[in-house]
């Protein structure tokens, strides 16, 4: 593969790590997250344009005080599995840098480096032995050389695909492209179509995130149906998603779990106090959040309160990984409940 380039002006954040003790969630082989957008908690629960989401919050483990952690989406999904957004605030490319704010319009009002020396959880897994890998829908094709800057940027480096009016996929919610780790891994950035043939095989990673299009994800781009449409064809994505995920061999052995969340709320309370918990607030709102575990269905509502970081730390307990970042902090807790819904019974 082609050398990396344009990743000068790298952050180096200040993070920590917690200890390697735990808490009780088990040890689980599989955990995979659908990362879902812009849509409030109150949009989707007993919204009957979703019923697949609304039987799944009925039948598993629900949390129904759970929020992003700021605005807008690309700082979530860095959150989301590095711990912190590291100061991100816009939707700008990954090799974004202050000093390219002036020169680079892909760039314009950046106040922070966007590619980040810090860890993320896929760091942390390889480390350790373990495996990760991110589903794309509409993902760009395959290169035969790798661009990674600038308005020639291809395949997961790509800003916008097919185009800047109907971008179905974004680099902005693919947060592997952010850190140094793992953006150069192109290898376990692939469509989402692969996910069927990793089941088949019996490859499924220890930790997957399914992105889906914008047209799927409930975002919307150019193309794309109204906000109902949006939210009916999210719904059915997640259904058949989480069928075939369930429908399979993998699912059936060991302790695996698949999490249906999304990145933050629809923007109505941006701002406001009341947005954001566990030390961010204001955050990004209040959005629904699923657990989904193989030794169900165990229906479990959780009014804990917990954001992005929350899950992190739950899902580095549940690969006895150590907290990174905001993951760590005494404020955030664990997602014990759901992650372990048999302590219920």
């Amino acid at each position: 593969m082609a050398a990396l380039t344009g990743l000068s002006g790298m952050l180096v954040p200040g993070i920590t790590s917690a200890s390697t003790i735990h808490s009780a969630i088990p040890h689980y082989q599989h955990i995979v997250e659908i990362m879902m957008e812009n849509t409030s908690y109150g949009t989707i629960i007993g919204n009957s344009n979703a019923p697949h989401i609304n039987a799944l919050a009925n039948e598993y483990g629900l949390a129904t005080d759970y929020y992003g952690v700021t605005h807008p989406s690309e700082p979530n999904y860095v959150a989301n599995i590095g711990g912190s957004y590291f100061g991100i605030q816009d939707d700008n490319q990954f090799y974004c840098t202050a000093a390219l704010a002036t020169t680079d319009p892909m760039c314009t009002g950046t106040t922070v480096d966007h590619t980040i020396a810090a860890q993320s959880i896929a760091d942390q897994l390889t480390a350790a032995g373990k495996t990760w890998r991110g589903y794309f829908q509409s993902l760009p094709p395959t290169p035969s050389s790798y661009v990674s800057s600038g308005p020639l940027a291809n395949g997961p480096y790509t800003f916008k695909y097919p185009s800047s009016a109907v971008a179905l996929y974004a680099s902005k919610h693919n947060p592997f492209v952010n850190f140094v780790g793992t953006q150069g891994d192109v290898a376990n950035m692939v469509p989402d179509t692969q996910l069927a043939t990793d089941l088949a095989k019996g490859h499924l990673a220890n930790f997957s995130l399914v992105v889906p299009d914008q047209c799927h994800d409930m975002h919307g781009t150019g193309g794309c149906t109204d906000t109902t449409g949006l939210i009916a064809a999210g719904d059915s994505y997640v259904g058949a998603t989480v069928k075939q995920i369930m429908d399979s061999h993998t699912w059936r052995e060991g302790n695996n779990a698949i999490v249906i969340t999304w990145d933050e709320d629809d923007f109505s309370d941006s701002g406001l106090l009341g947005t954001g918990c566990c030390g961010a607030n204001p955050g990004g709102g209040h959005v629904v959040t699923i657990v989904i575990t193989n030794k169900g269905p165990i229906h479990v509502v959780d009014n804990s309160p917990y954001n992005h970081y929350s899950l992190l730390r739950s899902l580095e307990d549940a690969f006895r990984l150590p907290h990174l970042a905001h993951a760590g902090d005494a404020s955030v807790t664990s997602m014990t409940e759901l992650f372990h819904p048999s302590r219920r019974n």
